[in-house]
């Protein structure tokens, strides 16, 4: 598999067991399901799901990197059989297999279409590439976004304008595109000064008149959310399956995958968010001042130099 990640220790279940045998799932599962943590003849760790009713397989063939998946349903009970190949990766392998367990849990008629769905997400997660760490400073860029997307555009101008505006996670130059604004939103930690950081030379350039700037000062507590509070609070009070999918689209191109970053997050609070005009005369780096043939750019911005450019929150939704 090739992922880069950083997971919580977790107890390891194949420890212990021999070749050719297994052990039931502790875990309180779906009574009409039974699900097995399996060694397998080559020593290779597993999972093996059996389901008491006849389940039809999916059209398409589920591949997941570093592997197997072995369906059958030739006699009863079916069984699920995932296998797998490299025992470096039992980490994330146990985390999949949580997953599915979880999945069996709920009470639902509907479990082995659920898991086999499951299975698709993570065929499509395993397919990435790559898979980083979901750095502090990446949650609070997440974070800040999701947090101006639900307290304050949402409530002006509503989840379809909301959601179909934010455009940060497709490679925008900006993170939002409203009709009639554009929005930079860039976060910072309080205790360290009133300073950002601008990381590309496009982000306080835009066609699209007026661009504002959102500072979001954040604190870490436990008092706080994580990023994956804010996206479940968003999921909850979308009404939409299509505006749904695509929310949840952005936040996967964000590099939020919550299968793999939920257990490592931190919690931040907002301690307060401050609006800025980006217009003539504001501090920034304009692009007839840089030459096009320099790719990339970081630079910092003192906030307390741009109180000429401050403007009231409620005025720029």
């Amino acid at each position: 598999m090739k992922l880069v990640i950083m997971v919580i220790t977790k107890t390891n279940p194949w420890i212990g067991l021999n070749p050719l045998s297994r052990i039931r799932v502790k875990e309180s599962i779906n009574a009409n399901y039974n699900a097995y943590w399996v060694i397998d003849a080559q020593n290779q760790y597993g999972l093996m799901i059996q389901f008491d009713k006849d389940f039809i397989a999916p059209n398409r063939s589920i591949k997941l990197n570093g592997i197997q998946v072995l369906l059958d349903d030739s006699s009863v009970p079916n069984k699920l059989i995932l296998i797998l190949n490299d025992m470096k990766d039992w980490e994330i392998f146990l985390i999949l297999c949580n997953d599915l367990i979880d999945e069996m849990k709920e009470q639902d008629e509907d479990v082995i279409t659920n898991v086999l769905m499951r299975l698709e997400r993570w065929q499509k997660l395993l397919q990435k590439k790559t898979s980083k760490i979901f750095s502090k400073e990446e949650q609070m860029g997440l974070f800040s976004e999701l947090k101006v997307l639900r307290d304050y555009i949402v409530p002006k101008r509503g989840w379809t304008n909301g959601i179909h505006g934010w455009v940060g996670s497709l490679g925008d130059k900006q993170d939002f595109l409203l009709e009639n604004a554009a929005i930079e939103v860039k976060s910072y930690r309080i205790s360290s000064g009133n300073t950002i950081w601008i990381s590309s030379k496009e982000q306080l350039n835009s066609d699209k008149k007026p661009l504002y700037l959102l500072a979001c000062a954040l604190y870490e507590g436990e008092s706080g959310e994580t990023v994956d509070d804010l996206v479940q609070s968003i999921e909850r009070q979308i009404g939409s399956k299509d505006l749904l999918i695509e929310f949840l689209e952005k936040v996967d191109r964000y590099g939020y995958i919550p299968e793999i970053h939920k257990d490592t997050l931190s919690k931040f609070g907002m301690e307060q968010i401050s609006g800025f005009e980006v217009r003539e005369g504001f501090p920034k780096l304009s692009l007839n001042q840089v030459s096009p043939w320099i790719n990339q750019i970081k630079y910092s911005i003192d906030l307390t130099g741009c109180s000429d450019y401050k403007v009231n929150i409620d005025t720029i939704f």
